[in-house]
């Protein structure tokens, strides 16, 4: 593996802790890669190494080309995200954590939790957070560690009464919780950075398991994860990699702050720069940096291209979104009659719903196309119900999941489980469990038979799903008549990925945390279609042709950021992270621009609204791009307290 100036040096970086500010496309992987090689190489034992990343897959990519190109036995690197990392420490020390038996809970499951308590206190005909709000309530307070009060008072324009209310509301959510065993997402990084700061022997006894510790899209991390590093540092060292013009989950709580003030809140510690793209052309390049250097923050960066020049990027005007669509269809039809294949095409839209009528000329004109921002795989309701079946068969507590199983057998309603479930719950186990269901349901053996079968195959995890396959298929055909052969098709991808899991918790826990896009299992058997993806989805991804659709006002910066500047700011670092997707080719398309320009909210554009940014490409210079459409024909080529973080 070959490393320019740039990335040798970060590498091979000797003096403490390091942030590796690395531009879009400049081998950002390939630098951590070589710094954990290069640390094993020095004696480093790899046990003492720890990666962190945001997805599985890019953990386990991280690792192949690190055993690949080192040649060394790499197991014993722990790599993996912040949450597998946080649970699987936890796992180790249940006493230390406090952690008795617990099943980790998904999104849909959190707002399943939340209705119930919810219901407790709403009152008929009263303007109340919906289910799905109070759970993002919770989940923005505890990643950005504030008080829910305070984060309430300060973020949402809810009354004082309300807010009393929805307080209650969150201290029943916990009880609820812990009466049932669950951990959410959140709870998994709060319990861990809580007891890293305050507990001090656990918090020694974790700072001493590593010496090293590698963090990939450190612009992604939010308060949260920013006091577990800074609770795992000292004597382990920080070797971070990330890039803050690209930090665009602040609705998730990341904090871009985390790259941006790194050699503040370190001191003596080192910022490294990666300036040298291998994926665009310089004229690509060139309007992502005008980009930037038009912010007034100080991104302090220069992409300049590997590959050198290439094509001018597109930006062609339409009088609307059909014109738009027409185009964009017509002209990937021709590049594919010219020989090029659907998937070297990627669509980037700032929402989905401002790709609707593309999607619509897309199905007219027969393009095929996949469509990447959707609902997780383990979030479709089929899916949901076969994970019920083998959650019921992990715990006896968990009301959730038992409810969901009972209710799939004919002539069971919401009552009837509910009464079944208090039964079952008075048992020590799941056997002892099963022994009252059998009881109960003496007429009806099938139903604890298949938690049974669960409880045989649950080291067997592919077995376990093809088994609980079998055993509802009769339910769920007539639970979701259409579209079958689709579902059924997840299901074979469960297999799949649950063969790589030694336990059934491990693989309910694994992708529970990481989950897998929907979209997959239609991927695989599409082998050639357009990409059409949002945004904030498409950054990680890279395509040779790139549109990026909408590049109008009220799109970039988006008009609810309007009047925000730490939002509008995000938006112009989400156009960043659209723009620098393309290898070869950009084509920028918008729709009736003088006339959106003339849109009032609370006031004209720009610099009619307080604090506002106009709109991102106004003063943009001419020479950057090619404007002319006639001629454009591009080559077919609390528990809801804070942390306090420990005195150092």
């Amino acid at each position: 593996m070959e490393f320019n100036s740039e990335q040798l040096a970060a590498a091979e970086h000797r003096d403490g802790h390091a942030l590796v500010l690395a531009g879009a496309g400049t081998g950002k992987t390939r630098t951590i890669i070589g710094r954990a090689a290069y640390l094993m190489k020095q004696g480093v034992n790899p046990k003492r190494i720890l990666m962190l990343t945001f997805t599985r897959r890019a953990s386990r990519e991280m690792l192949d080309r690190l055993r690949k190109w080192s040649g060394s036995d790499v197991s014993g690197i722990m790599a993996g995200t912040f949450h597998h990392f946080c649970l699987y420490i936890m796992r180790r020390m249940p006493k230390e954590f406090k952690l008795p038996d617990t099943a980790v809970i998904d999104r849909d499951d959190q707002q399943q939790l939340m209705k119930l308590v919810r219901a407790n206190y709403r009152e008929k005909g009263e303007v109340f957070p919906q289910a799905g709000q109070l759970i993002n309530y919770c989940s923005y307070a505890r990643n950005t560690n504030q008080p829910a009060k305070s984060y309430l008072e300060k973020f949402t324009e809810l009354e004082p009464e309300v807010i009393g209310k929805v307080l209650k509301v969150f201290r029943d959510y916990e009880a609820r919780k812990r009466d049932n065993g669950y951990l959410d997402y959140d709870d998994i990084l709060f319990i861990f950075a809580k007891q890293l700061h305050e507990g001090k022997a656990i918090g020694d006894r974790v700072r001493g398991m590593y010496d090293h510790i590698l963090v990939d899209e450190m612009q992604d991390t939010n308060p949260l994860q920013w006091l577990i590093l800074d609770g795992l540092r000292d004597p382990a060292k920080l070797f971070c990699v990330g890039d803050d013009a690209q930090s665009i989950y602040a609705f998730r709580g990341a904090d871009f702050r985390n790259v941006h003030s790194f050699g503040r809140r370190i001191p003596n510690s080192t910022v490294l720069k990666l300036e040298e793209n291998y994926r665009s052309t310089q004229e690509i390049l060139d309007l992502a940096n005008w980009l930037l250097n038009s912010s007034s923050l100080p991104y302090d960066k220069h992409l300049r291209a590997h590959r050198g020049k290439g094509l001018m990027p597109g930006l062609l005007d339409f009088e609307n979104e059909f014109d738009e669509a027409e185009w964009i269809a017509n002209d990937l039809i021709e590049r594919h009659e010219n020989g090029t294949k659907w998937e070297d095409h990627m669509i980037i839209t700032r929402t989905a719903y401002a790709c609707r009528t593309l999607e619509a000329t897309l199905v007219e004109k027969k393009v095929p196309y996949v469509f990447v921002g959707g609902t997780s795989l383990l979030q479709a309701a089929h899916v949901k119900d076969l994970f019920a079946l083998i959650r019921a068969a992990a715990s006896h507590q968990d009301e959730l999941a038992w409810v969901r199983f009972l209710t799939l057998w004919p002539k069971i309603g919401d009552t009837t489980a509910l009464r079944l479930i208090q039964n079952i719950r008075s048992g020590y186990d799941v056997k002892a469990a099963l022994a009252v269901l059998k009881q109960l349901l003496e007429k009806r053996p099938e139903i604890p038979a298949a938690v049974e079968t669960m409880l045989k195959l649950w080291n067997r995890p592919d077995a376990a799903i093809k088994q609980a396959e079998k055993i509802l298929k009769p339910l769920l055909k007539e639970k979701y008549p259409d579209n079958w052969n689709r579902r059924a098709r997840d299901f074979k991808l469960l297999q799949k990925l649950a063969s790589r899991h030694r336990s059934m918790l491990a693989f309910i826990e694994a992708y529970t945390l990481d989950p897998v896009s929907s979209t997959q299992a239609e991927r695989e058997e599409t082998d050639d279609a357009v990409i059409l993806i949002t945004a904030h989805s498409a950054k990680g991804t890279e395509a040779p042709v790139c549109y990026v659709i909408r590049v109008e006002p009220g799109m970039y910066p988006h008009i609810r950021s309007l009047g925000d500047k730490s939002q509008e700011e995000e938006e112009r670092r989400v156009l960043y992270v659209a723009m620098t997707r393309a290898e070869n080719e950009l084509v920028l398309t918008r729709c009736n621009v003088e006339n959106r320009r003339g849109v009032m909210y609370g006031g004209h554009w720009g610099k009619h609204s307080p604090g506002g940014t106009d709109y991102f490409l106004r003063d943009m210079p001419p020479s950057l791009v090619d404007t002319d459409i006639a001629n454009y024909s591009p080559d077919p080529f609390s528990d809801y307290d804070i942390i306090r973080p420990m005195q150092r």
